[in-house]
């Protein structure tokens, strides 16, 4: 029997499926929430990779910084890449900035230290529809609810959508999580997991990268699962209040 599990491991980490990246490649996107307007989320980012459209979600994190996961631009040329902000509208609207740099965690391996830096050519302007977002220095705490928002499937495997889109879900404990997936190698304390009991809410392909907020405070980068909103599998998510420190390293940004 796990020498089963660890064949479908190695099946789904070869298409791609177990990351939360929008397809042709990869999987995610937020699954039984609400639309909503980007002036609710300012600090939501749409990364586009060439010639997809949008292919990740992302936070703004300064006028030149935003922060997103690392397997979102792991592997791509940093000229297939732009940053979109300030729409509520999957690949229309706000500015569309281009890249100047692209800064991966030199431990991220397997979804473990899935976290990135990207630095835009022009800065983002702010605005009503778009504002940075303070970093957490302090992970929550067991049930705290948290919000996740972006353009991701509504369902695993599913259609996405174009308005923007945000569902509440819970912080789940850390062993229990751990316990969830030892069959995918458990989890490490780079990574945090949120999720409902019933399943049913969570983030899903084409959200990867993008925020799980707690008291308008960045918590989490959306990072990987297993299908979404299973009440087996919560969402992982990089775990901000660990990983904070390498962000103002590299920045020299303390927010």
């Amino acid at each position: 029997m796990i020498g089963i599990a660890v064949f479908i491991l190695l099946l789904a980490c070869s298409l791609g499926a177990v990351t939360r990246v929008v397809r042709p490649t990869l999987d995610g996107r937020i699954v039984g929430g609400v639309p909503t307007d980007i002036k609710n989320f300012p600090y939501q980012v749409s990364m586009e990779l060439a010639p997809y459209g949008h292919w990740c979600g992302g936070s703004i994190f300064s006028p030149d910084y935003m922060l997103l996961a690392a397997h979102c631009v792991s592997g791509k040329a940093q000229s297939d890449l732009s940053i979109r902000v300030g729409s509520s509208i999957r690949d229309e609207g706000g500015s569309v900035h281009t890249v100047e740099n692209v800064i991966i965690h030199s431990q991220y391996h397997q979804e473990d230290y899935d976290i990135a830096l990207i630095k835009v050519s022009q800065p983002f302007v702010y605005s009503d529809s778009v504002q940075p977002i303070s970093l957490t220095s302090v992970a929550p705490s067991t049930g705290t609810p948290v919000v996740v928002s972006g353009w991701g499937d509504l369902s695993s495997g599913g259609p996405a959508p174009t308005q923007l889109q945000q569902v509440q879900v819970n912080i789940i404990d850390y062993n229990e999580c751990n316990d969830d997936y030892v069959l995918y190698g458990g989890i490490t304390p780079r990574m945090i997991c949120a999720g409902v009991p019933q399943g049913g809410k969570d983030s899903c392909q084409g959200d990867s990268g993008g925020p799980l907020v707690s008291e308008g405070k960045l918590v989490g980068i959306v990072s990987w699962g297993v299908g979404c909103a299973s009440k087996q599998y919560p969402g992982v998510y990089a775990n901000v209040a660990v990983l904070k420190d390498w962000v103002v390293l590299n920045t020299g940004i303390n927010s």
